[in-house]
């Protein structure tokens, strides 16, 4: 791109901002030359916004991503449609994507999935790393929502359907781990144990790591959850987290073998009390098919 093309832009996208923050009409863009009204444009529009979110300019750089994506409509774009120059772009551009869509997976996935190269062992501490050092500048509300906005994107991480898994989850962990700083048991205890409880999941799924390390830390997030998800507040949470206690449980390598297939055969027995056929016939299957699976394993045991 040639110099004098890109100082148009930043010239547009300055005179955005002021008119912005004068409370003018948002329209600039219409009153630019129209040659200079294109993809181009659009491009510089997000890695502006990447700068000011680097910066901690979270306001400037979520208006800049929202002109910038009724722009990309004018001209039948899409913000998944530019490819991310390295892995602090692709986060950049992921997370105001994110913050925007309000973590919808029919805009996130395409973008990650155009940049799915760049998801490799080093995107996760590329991640925790970005985190640790946003949060620490950031003002108390300014972290409530970059902390907010990596649990939405660790979430979709753990659930992208593409890709490697391993590197996903590694990603889904980072993000999860990285904003406990912000998300205390004692501050947030709601969504401390919505983070815990994802955790334990994404540890229960995990490859890279020793299996009976990462079951371990997987009973310890989900018997953390239960602090806040209790049968009386939360009960179709706290039968899902007795579920999945049962499934680790019933994989766990440490400790004795019974003694663990009791417990499983305990928590299953306990999902069951809320997920009745009744009321969660999916959820009831599931845990019955589960403790049968236990029932049987403990038979065999004992032979």
């Amino acid at each position: 791109m040639d110099e004098k093309r890109l100082q148009v832009y930043f010239d547009i996208i300055n005179q955005l901002l002021t008119n912005a923050s004068s409370e003018e009409e948002e329209a600039t863009t219409l009153n630019a030359p129209p040659e200079y009204v294109d993809a181009g444009l659009v491009r510089t529009m997000i890695e502006v916004a990447n700068g000011f979110s680097q910066q901690g300019n979270e306001d400037i750089a979520e208006f800049l991503v929202s002109a910038a994506t009724q722009l990309a409509d004018v001209l039948e774009l899409s913000l998944t449609d530019f490819s991310a120059e390295n892995q602090n772009d692709l986060l950049m551009q992921a997370l105001l994507v994110t913050e925007e869509t309000e973590g919808s997976p029919e805009v996130v996935y395409p973008l990650l999935h155009k940049n799915i190269e760049l998801l490799d062992d080093k995107f996760a501490e590329v991640l925790r790393n970005w985190v640790i050092d946003a949060i620490s500048q950031s003002t108390t509300e300014q972290g409530e929502d970059i902390a907010a906005t990596i649990g939405i994107f660790s979430s979709l991480m753990q659930e992208f359907p593409l890709g490697k898994r391993v590197h996903n989850l590694e990603v889904a962990i980072a993000g999860y781990e990285a904003i406990h700083s912000v998300f205390t048991y004692e501050k947030y205890p709601e969504q401390w144990a919505a983070t815990q409880y994802n955790l334990g999941n994404a540890y229960g799924d995990r490859i890279n790591g020793e299996k009976a390390e990462n079951i371990e830390k997987a009973i310890h997030c989900y018997q953390s959850a239960l602090k806040v998800h209790t049968r009386e507040t939360y009960p179709y949470e706290w039968a899902m987290i007795h579920n999945n206690l049962g499934n680790a449980y019933s994989n766990r390598v440490k400790e004795n073998k019974m003694q663990n297939l009791n417990k499983a055969s305990h928590h299953y027995e306990a999902a069951l009390l809320v997920h009745t056929q009744q009321a969660y016939p999916q959820e009831w299957k599931m845990a019955q098919k589960n403790l049968a699976s236990v029932n049987q394993q403990k038979a065999e045991s004992r032979k």
